[in-house]
């Protein structure tokens, strides 16, 4: 699992990279943003590892869930498979340790 790249799922067609980053930023300083569109999916690289566990925590919890543009938006930490479908190099160190059960459906509907 990644301490610093959440996974953001639930995605509208019409939310825009800058939407995800603007959200985000609430909870810290953004690196990056990129978005699929065809997996409805994007991943959001923070600045420092704190700020992570501040989005995951504030976004992941919502009592009401997170909805933009419409979509429940699901988020989690990042893991190495999520890496490798962006295209993004694992930069956490070695192997991604065995995750914690996820909170939501597995990610197995995406198609590499």
């Amino acid at each position: 699992m990644s301490r610093y790249v959440l996974l953001l799922e639930g995605l509208s067609s019409v939310t825009r990279s800058c939407d995800i980053k603007h959200e985000f930023e609430a909870c810290g300083t953004v690196k990056e943003v990129e978005r699929d569109a065809k997996s409805r999916s994007a991943l959001i690289e923070m600045k420092r590892s704190s700020d992570a566990e501040y989005a995951w925590k504030k976004m992941a919890f919502c009592a009401d869930g997170l909805r933009i543009d419409g979509k429940k938006w699901k988020v989690e930490y990042a893991i190495r498979d999520d890496f490798k479908y962006f295209g993004w190099k694992w930069t956490e160190g070695g192997d991604s340790p065995t995750p914690s059960p996820p909170r939501f459906p597995a990610r197995s509907d995406r198609s590499d």
